[in-house]
């Protein structure tokens, strides 16, 4: 558009950027619009709405998700109950293949090598950071992007996207003049 300016570009993985990138996702904000670009490399997805439009914007850090001690607790015994229930039930009822060296059963063995993984993928979904979110708000229109990036390039994104807005709706000297004569 005529007398656009790219205030702001933000890249929900790498942070704020000078130039942008060729693929991924990249939140654009300039004088007259807000765009939201997305290039996986099979598709492109732009949307673009009016600067005026736009109503808000947020930046959330989620919570760590995680278990409490208690539900730990109860993950632990149900493992091991789990384990005896079905190791030692299920070894009567099963041809005798012991591992020499450990006497264990095979299936014993496999049933705690299962109850450890599971407890692992728990441990470890259940315990890293959520990670951060960017949502602005616009008039009909919501736009939603996970982030990796640094808490100071969202918040300097949602800075820039005000400053932005607040210029538009603040006529320019040259309007002004325009109006006068």
């Amino acid at each position: 558009m005529p007398n656009e300016r790219v205030g702001a570009l933000l890249s929900p993985d790498e942070g704020l950027l000078a130039e942008p990138p060729k693929d991924g996702r990249l939140l654009v904000a300039t004088n007259h619009r807000l765009i939201s670009l997305e290039d996986s490399g099979e598709s492109q997805i732009g949307q673009i709405f009016s600067i005026g439009s736009v109503s808000g914007t947020s930046v959330r850090n989620d919570v760590v998700r995680g278990f409490s001690w208690m539900q730990w607790v109860s993950l632990i015994a149900g493992g091991i109950v789990v384990y005896v229930a079905l190791a030692y039930w299920l070894v009567d009822r099963l041809p005798q293949i012991i591992i020499p060296g450990l006497n264990l059963h095979v299936f014993a063995l496999a049933v705690m090598i299962l109850v450890i993984l599971a407890g692992w993928l728990f441990w470890r979904g259940f315990t890293q950071p959520g990670g951060m979110t960017i949502h602005i708000h616009g008039v009909n229109w919501d736009i939603e992007a996970r982030c990796t990036a640094q808490h100071q390039d969202l918040m300097g994104f949602a800075h820039a996207l005000s400053l932005m807005q607040t210029r538009r709706e603040q006529p320019s000297k040259s309007e002004v003049r325009a109006e006068g004569e």
